[in-house]
């Protein structure tokens, strides 16, 4: 609601943001890479970690690596085309993305009300922006955020135009919050803007995620209203221990639930809880602004 013009400026909209890897997936992109070019994965991560020791984050170290392997010949050729035509082959935990079809039904609709909260969905990855939009949750996305390269002369990727950390992920939630979804509009992120009038508050976003560099994230969005969910692989105990540690020990997500999003389980069941409170609490909000005289009720046609 804006005091100063005495209208209300609905806040309709239940963002529900996803990370990627192993949030939805159950490996890690990069495992289809390996895959292909008979890359052993123990060896490339622990060449990633030496990297990090010299001071690369945890994004440019995984990036410098595979670029090197390019460099190397041991990967023959990877364009951001072959991301996409990989990103086909991307298979996800059980449910997933049809529980997304289920979500969006959640939202009650009145018959009386033009007003209604819909549920959109985005996902901020440090993965490979080409090969989630190859998969088959792209096009249920309102907005995708991943890690995108730059080729050289011989097609292949060379050099990243954007990395996203886990502080980077933080922007893209005022990204949504604000709603600069636009290349040009994130330029603006920093500028000012009155709470009131933001697309959608912090209090109607959902962020899943699976570990600590989802902890920013966690933080932001409880800290202003919003609701945290951390997932873990059901029969990996190592996972499940960290989400543990995240979540009961240190408060850091809302709930904890293996990464099942079929239809009964309980990661479908929370959040189709969650989506249910926050639906409800929008209609609450435009009902009283109905009240106040701020919304026109609409009026039977004669």
């Amino acid at each position: 609601m804006d005091k100063n013009t005495n209208t209300f400026l609905p806040q309709t909209e239940i963002a529900v943001i996803f990370d990627f890897d192993i949030t939805l997936t159950p490996k890690y992109m990069q495992s289809i890479i390996f895959d292909k070019f008979n890359i052993d994965e123990g060896d490339f991560w622990s060449e990633t970690e030496k990297l990090k020791l010299l001071g690369y984050d945890n994004e440019h170290a995984y990036i410098k690596n595979l670029i090197n392997y390019i460099r190397n010949n041991k990967i023959s050729k990877l364009s951001n085309k072959d991301l996409l035509i990989m990103g086909s082959e991307l298979s996800f935990h059980k449910g997933f993305p049809n529980i997304m079809d289920d979500l969006k039904k959640i939202p009650r609709i009145k018959n009386n009300n033009q007003l209604n909260p819909n549920v959109c969905f985005y996902i901020i990855s440090s993965g490979f922006e080409e090969m989630i939009k190859g998969s088959q949750v792209y096009p249920k996305l309102k907005k995708l955020w991943g890690c995108t390269f730059d080729e050289n002369e011989k097609g292949n990727i060379d050099f990243p135009k954007e990395t996203i950390s886990s502080t980077t992920k933080t922007q893209k939630l005022f990204l949504i919050n604000k709603g600069l979804l636009s290349n040009v509009d994130s330029l603006r992120v920093n500028d000012f803007m009155p709470y009131e009038s933001r697309p959608v508050p912090f209090k109607n976003m959902i962020y899943i995620g699976d570990g600590p560099t989802d902890v920013p994230c966690f933080s932001l969005v409880m800290q202003n209203g919003g609701k945290a969910l951390a997932v873990y692989e059901p029969e990996d105990k190592k996972a499940f221990d960290e989400c543990y540690r995240l979540v009961v020990e240190s408060k850091r997500a809302d709930v904890m639930c293996p990464a099942d999003y079929s239809i009964g389980s309980q990661l479908h069941l929370a959040l189709s809880k969650m989506i249910e409170n926050i639906s409800e609490n929008i209609s609450n909000d435009i009902e009283f602004a109905k009240t106040q005289g701020l919304i026109e009720s609409p009026k039977h046609l004669n």
